[in-house]
């Protein structure tokens, strides 16, 4: 009997287990099937590798294309140079070389002969003249021919009354420099350049080597009142 009753309580436990096993079980014919999304272009021709790409392949846009296209080249054109300046430079202040004579300070300097023939109206001469910082510019702006060539301009940055005057003759030229604090001669060899540069102010101290004397004034005793008559 003990026996009988432990094969029905076996067989109950087996019949409570099969029974709890089908309840969880989900239904296959209550699950839906969802149809799996299209793939695109670029997945479909993916190689198959197992694994799709991350982000599809993107061709670039005709208007990308057109951009670059468009994008305009750098211009590597030499330009021409500048014309050459106006100015003809005589001499700069370095040349400048003093001597002394009869207890006088002159200079004397060298210029291009060259420049000599490049002299014409609208031309600018730049010249160092001693006792200047800064070179002097005059442009010539008058020509005249008496026989020699004449030429006179007025000086940059000076006073309306400061002037430069250039004679050339056949063997020398004459330049002079009037300013409102000195006067310059420039005598220049027309064959090799060579410049003498002399302050006329002093040569004219020197013909006038003696100050004016003026002779002392005695002052005059007060006259006496006239007399009654």
């Amino acid at each position: 009997m003990p026996r009988t009753l432990l094969y029905v309580a076996v067989a109950l436990l087996a019949s409570g287990a099969t029974f709890a096993f089908l309840l969880h079980e989900p239904a296959t014919a209550n699950v839906a099937v969802m149809p799996s999304a299209p793939l695109s272009p670029a997945q479909a021709v993916a190689p198959s590798t197992g694994l799709l790409p991350s982000k599809p392949l993107v061709a670039p846009s005709v208007g990308a294309a057109g951009v670059v296209a468009s994008t305009p080249l750098k211009d590597t054109t030499v330009h021409a140079a500048a014309p050459a300046d106006n100015v003809i430079e005589l001499w700069d202040s370095r040349s400048l070389v003093p001597e002394q004579q009869d207890e006088m300070t002159l200079y004397r300097t060298q210029m291009p002969v060259s420049a000599l023939g490049t002299l014409a109206v609208g031309k600018t001469l730049q010249l160092a003249v001693p006792g200047r910082k800064e070179p002097l510019r005059a442009t010539l702006d008058e020509t005249r021919n008496t026989g020699v060539a004449v030429w006179s301009g007025s000086v940059q940055g000076g006073q309306p009354e400061d002037s430069l005057t250039v004679v050339r003759g056949q063997l020398e030229t004459h330049i002079t420099l009037a300013t409102s604090d000195q006067t310059l001669s420039f005598v220049v060899d027309n064959a090799t350049g060579s410049t003498l540069i002399t302050d006329q102010n002093e040569l004219l101290l020197r013909a006038t080597p003696d100050d004016l004397v003026t002779p002392e004034s005695t002052p005059l005793q007060p006259l006496p009142p006239p007399s009654r008559g």
